[in-house]
């Protein structure tokens, strides 16, 4: 029986159709740092693990997952415990023994475990306050040991955004410095693979510090094609003598469109708990209808698309945030997208009803740079020239339930 891996990272046999961009994503690093730019849920932290478990031409892998943190003396010293974590005879080894905070850790503990070094780590009280001197002095030692080192960032935009509400003063400085090293990585076997569920350009754009980022090569992760749609669903249902008929596979796909990976996993295992229940009946597109209303969008997946709506809140512009809602309800509501023309007619709208509104070419600019945010955060694509809809047919199946109303939708 194959495994349904609903939310989880796939990992080894679970692991599908993403090989070749890892292939290519192997290629980059050996000459660039890059950025990984994908949506929640396509996979981004999957692609991340499996260079993790199966690294390519002697690369030492380390990854960490920066969330939470909110200064850089957090991230000096998650970076530390991820490289103990992931390469502890490296640590051990080569940056141990020529580093004086690290030697004193291992000489008070004989053989020290994942737990008591992270301990060790927080008791050593300077590391937050210098974390810029002991950071530096730590990548030099990287930079001299000539081992091939990759380093795998999750999640970095929320980091930025936690350092900037928490740590405001450190924000620039932690840019420029992060930008300095990076650089000299290029001329050593180092390598940063960075990613997040948020766009990393629009996080900085309103701060104005795009240019200390923007030395990182884009590599975009794409939702799941139709002939690999088919492939999963089939796999998965005949692995589990699941029966179906023909009308099943193209109803998932009317009604996902460009599929998300973890909605696509989610709708086919609760098909797959439908049909368990009455072995007698195949599968049809009328249960495919029924299983993807209740489950994607129910109570089921609420929280999983939400982010979408409240992600605007948070990382977007406070002067864009109301246009940004007002153009997705619209779009939602639409048969086959909208015009650029009637988008910016509607933008214009938000615009006239405040006080001291945007006009003229400060507007028109301001609607080109909100339309590029919505696309490059996969809210929307441009279906064909200068016509646009929702990138995923599920989330503007979901918009227009929840917040079509706003605009008589029902």
């Amino acid at each position: 029986m194959a495994d349904f891996i609903v939310g989880s990272p796939a990992r080894e046999g679970d692991f599908w159709f993403r090989n070749e961009f890892i292939k290519n994503l192997w290629n980059s690093i050996k000459k660039h740092n890059v950025l990984l730019i994908a949506p929640r849920r396509i996979g981004k932290t999957t692609v991340m693990y499996n260079m993790l478990d199966k690294p390519k031409d002697n690369w030492l892998v380390i990854h960490l997952n920066v969330e939470e943190l909110k200064s850089p003396g957090d991230f000096f010293i998650t970076l530390v415990d991820a490289i103990h974590e992931h390469q502890p005879e490296y640590l051990r080894r080569t940056l141990a023994k020529s580093s004086d905070f690290l030697k004193g850790i291992f000489s008070r503990i004989d053989k020290i475990e994942a737990y008591e070094f992270k301990i060790e780590l927080r008791k050593s009280g300077d590391l937050r306050k210098n974390w810029e001197e002991r950071a530096t002095q730590l990548m030099d030692r990287v930079f001299a040991s000539g081992e091939k080192i990759l380093f795998i960032i999750d999640e970095f935009p929320d980091m930025l955004n936690g350092i900037l509400g928490n740590s405001p003063d450190a924000f620039e400085t932690f840019l420029h410095w992060f930008r300095i090293i990076r650089e000299k990585s290029l001329n050593y076997d180092v390598r940063w693979l960075i990613g997040g569920s948020v766009n990393l350009i629009v996080s900085l754009d309103k701060q104005g510090k795009v240019k200390l980022v923007n030395d990182l090569k884009p590599e975009i992760l794409v939702p799941f094609s139709a002939d690999e749609v088919r492939e999963f669903v089939t796999r998965m249902f005949k692995k589990n003598r699941v029966l179906f008929d023909n009308t099943v596979i193209s109803r998932i796909l009317e009604l996902l469109g460009s599929p998300i990976p973890y909605f696509l996993q989610m709708l086919t295992q609760e098909l797959y708990r439908k049909w368990k229940r009455n072995r007698a009946e195949p599968l049809s597109a009328d249960t495919v209808t029924e299983v993807f209303n209740k489950t994607l969008l129910g109570e089921m997946a609420r929280d999983k698309l939400l982010h979408y709506r409240s992600r605007i809140d948070i990382h977007y512009l406070p002067e864009e945030r109301e246009a940004a809602c007002y153009l997705l309800n619209k779009l939602s509501l639409s048969e086959d997208g909208i015009s650029r023309n009637a988008l910016f007619n509607l933008y214009r709208q938000v615009e006239e009803k405040k006080s001291g509104g945007r006009t003229g070419h400060i507007l028109n600019q301001s609607f080109q740079r909100l339309l590029l945010y919505l696309q490059s955060d996969f809210y929307i694509e441009e279906i064909r020239d200068g016509h646009y809809d929702f990138t995923s047919r599920l989330l503007k199946t979901w918009w227009k339930k929840y917040y079509g109303y706003e605009l008589g939708g029902n």
